[in-house]
């Protein structure tokens, strides 16, 4: 119930802001402003000649009730509102001092001019309008979002278990991590200056005391006149010296109050809040407060986190003065509070119309600030399209780019900023994004209060993004993120499933140095048996990446001997790597029956599989297999030329020495040529060269096999070539001019 009649609170304050001022209804009775209270009819009716010469319409009543004082009255008003505008007025003009809104029944019913007879008995007076009263402080908890903290604020000690911190130690509390409030980073808000109020003690002529002023009010005049002259200590003295003089009189309340205020001024919050919390007690209504103690109430509400009571101080302020000066200050703080409150909806229209009434202002760009965070804490509201400022909301990314652009009050709010936006990126999948949004946070704020919060969401991120890109067998780009992020010290952990993944990445792209060193921290730490063995296959395939064939045979053999507890993607690596050692080892025969155990579909890199398979089977003499996996090799290679453009080279050119060693020359020139054609940045491997040229020789084609082997020769520039060159021509010479003689099989 209560939350309802707050938002309903904010709803009329989005109204407020929407128009110039709010439309006053229709009142169903008179307001007045009460002005002074006398012990005597006498009293009272020289006050009220005073006022009158200054233009006013002043009257006097006796009201009911044990103090029997007459009271005195200025103006009727149709309501409220227009009643607080036309005392404030005066106020300035300092025509009064200090006023009190009042419901007076109907004009002529209860109150009597001046001339009129002092015996006549004025009806008793009806109370005044009720505002939002402020929530018993033993009730209510301290707000859960309470996560404002500012750089300037004293320490406080923590409280013992079990009881509960002062009024004021909010202050000093600092968030656990950030992100949790959406208004976490944003300057804390500071109480007003009052300058504008009353006036200004430096200006002030000293006054000669009204003797027309009966006792009590002369000591409250005093009281406020040193307050309005910044002497807050004595005055402090002289509202306490009012209330144990006239205890229980109508100015006992606001002096309870204005002690609070001036120990606010004197920025003793500890003080403040004690005094505050004591008047609270005794009247929990905001009737009667003069402005400058309902602000500071304000700020004491804000100070102890209770929210929902600042949407009710201030909203009831905002409504009976609406052309203050501090309104746009006062609907930001509401705005805000009901931010902590969690009701976003509402808070999001205060912040909208806001941001439409003060484009241009400090607050309109920190309300931009939070609607985004709200955008990320609690995305999929419903609001109109028309809304002011609703693509903060939903766009919360290019809004922390636009702040970005501006220059920020300090450097704290520009890292929380560029927090909020990394993890706007991440939730939106933009893993990229955020990772390069998190990495250029901590090079610039490497100590910084978001530190450990930034560098436990890179983590998040790094993980995301390797995992994302090896799905899409992207390894260069899971590379360059482990350079990036674990290279660079930002995260110093990893699991066993990323580092793999980045380990297994590395080794494809040629980083296997690097590769070992992920595999050597992982095998370090990781204890799972099936784990280990996964890094050790891994090992092995680097070992023979690196030519270091020994070891490889060695971890291939101690991981053979239990090959049954090894899952089916480790068994079928292992059996791969062991046909590998076979080719290199030149035993052909048993790297092709390992090869012919592994199903290429679903392994890793299956265009070269088909490739070293149609290998070792080309030099088995079963020509008719390879070729049938050579072409595999080449229509594998083919989804992917640019990642398997040395796959797809070396199976044209086994297609080729199939068909020359079927003596089938057309067909291996084709496929040589073809091999020729697909070597990228004119890297020719010599034996393809060189069998293209002995194809054209057996075909006949002297003037290309010249052209071919001419070409090799240069490219080559080594002996051998020649040599064998010569020889192959020499051969075929001799074997055309002998032919005849030759046996033909």
């Amino acid at each position: 119930m209560r939350k309802h009649h707050i938002a309903c609170l904010a709803f009329v304050l989005v109204l407020f802001l929407a128009t110039s001022a709010t439309a006053a209804g229709k009142p169903s009775a008179a307001y007045s402003l009460h002005v002074g209270s006398y012990p005597s009819a006498e009293k009272a009716a020289e006050q009220v000649n005073n006022l009158n010469e200054k233009g006013c319409d002043a009257f006097s009543a006796k009201p009911e009730g044990k103090d029997g004082r007459w009271r005195v009255f200025v103006g009727r008003y149709q309501g409220a509102d227009e009643a607080a505008r036309e005392g404030s007025k005066l106020e300035k003009k300092k025509v009064i001092r200090f006023f009190a809104v009042r419901k007076i029944p109907a004009a002529g019913a209860q109150a009597e001019p001046t001339g009129a007879r002092d015996n006549t008995t004025a009806k008793k007076e009806s109370p005044a309008p009720e505002p939002p009263k402020a929530a018993a402080p033993k009730d209510r908890q301290p707000h859960p979002q309470v996560k404002i903290t500012s750089a300037t604020t004293e320490a406080t000690q923590t409280p013992s278990k079990g009881k509960r911190p002062a009024l004021h130690a909010f202050l000093a509390k600092k968030v656990e991590s950030p992100g949790e409030s959406v208004t976490e980073g944003l300057p804390l808000p500071e109480p007003f200056k009052f300058q504008l109020f009353g006036e200004s003690g430096a200006n002030n002529k000293k006054e000669a005391k009204d003797a027309s002023l009966a006792e009590d009010e002369a000591l409250y005049s005093d009281a406020v006149k040193l307050y309005r002259q910044g002497l807050y200590s004595k005055a402090v003295d002289k509202f306490r010296a009012y209330i144990d003089q006239f205890a229980g009189n109508p100015r006992s309340k606001v002096s309870f109050y204005w002690i609070a205020e001036c120990y606010s001024q004197m920025k003793d919050a500890k003080k403040a809040d004690d005094a505050f919390q004591e008047a609270l007690k005794r009247w929990p209504d905001y009737q009667d407060l003069p402005r400058e103690v309902l602000v500071s109430l304000g700020f004491h509400f804000f100070r102890q986190g209770a929210y929902d009571n600042i949407v009710g101080a201030f909203s009831y302020y905002i409504n009976i003065y609406p052309d203050d000066p501090f309104r746009k200050e006062m609907s930001y703080l509401i705005a805000r509070s009901l931010t902590e409150m969690q009701q976003f909806e509402p808070a999001l229209k205060v912040f909208s119309a806001l941001i439409e009434k003060y484009p241009d202002s400090k607050e309109a760009t920190e309300s931009a600030i939070i609607m985004a965070n709200i955008g990320v804490k609690k995305p999929g509201l419903k609001l109109p399209a028309y809304m002011t400022g609703v693509q903060y909301y939903k766009d919360p990314v290019a809004t922390y780019d636009m702040v970005l652009s501006k220059q920020l009050p300090s450097l704290e709010m520009t890292e929380r900023i560029l927090f909020q936006k990394a993890f706007a990126l991440y939730q939106r999948n933009r893993f990229q994004e955020a990772f390069a949004t998190s990495i250029s946070l901590l090079k610039r704020f490497p100590n910084g209060p978001c530190k450990d919060a930034t560098l436990a969401q890179l983590k998040v991120i790094t993980v995301q993004l390797v995992d994302e890109d090896y799905k899409k067998a992207d390894y260069l780009r899971v590379a360059d993120t482990y350079f990036a992020a674990y290279e660079g010290a930002w995260v110093k952990s990893v699991d066993f499933g990323t580092g793999y993944r980045i380990a297994d990445s590395l080794s494809r792209v040629g980083l296997y140095r690097d590769a070992r060193r992920v595999s050597d921290h992982l095998l370090m730490v990781e204890k799972d048996s099936r784990n280990r063995n996964s890094l050790l296959v891994l090992m092995a395939d680097v070992n023979i990446r690196e030519r270091h064939y020994d070891e490889a045979e060695r971890l291939v053999m101690e991981l053979a001997k239990d090959a049954s507890s090894l899952g089916r993607d480790d068994r079928v690596s292992l059996r791969r790597i062991q046909g590998d050692l076979y080719l290199k080892k030149g035993i052909y025969e048993k790297a092709a029956a390992s090869y012919a155990e592994i199903s290429a579909e679903g392994v890793a890199d299956p265009a070269a599989l088909h490739r070293n398979y149609g290998v070792a089977l080309r030099f088995s003499d079963s020509c008719a297999s390879a070729l049938q996996q050579f072409q595999l090799a080449i229509r594998q290679s083919e989804k992917n030329k640019a990642a398997n453009s040395q796959v797809l080279q070396d199976s044209l050119a086994g297609v080729g020495d199939c068909y020359l060693k079927t003596r089938k020359y057309p067909e291996a020139v084709t496929a040589y040529k073809q091999a020729v054609e697909s070597a990228q940045s004119g890297a020719q491997n010599p034996w393809t060269l060189y069998n293209l040229g002995k194809g054209y020789v057996e075909m006949k084609n002297l003037s290309e096999a010249n052209r071919v082997f001419s070409e090799l020769k240069v490219r080559t520039g080594d002996d051998f070539w020649n040599k064998t060159i010569d020889y192959t021509l020499s051969d075929s010479a001799w074997t055309e001019k002998y032919r005849k003689y030759l046996s033909t099989k």
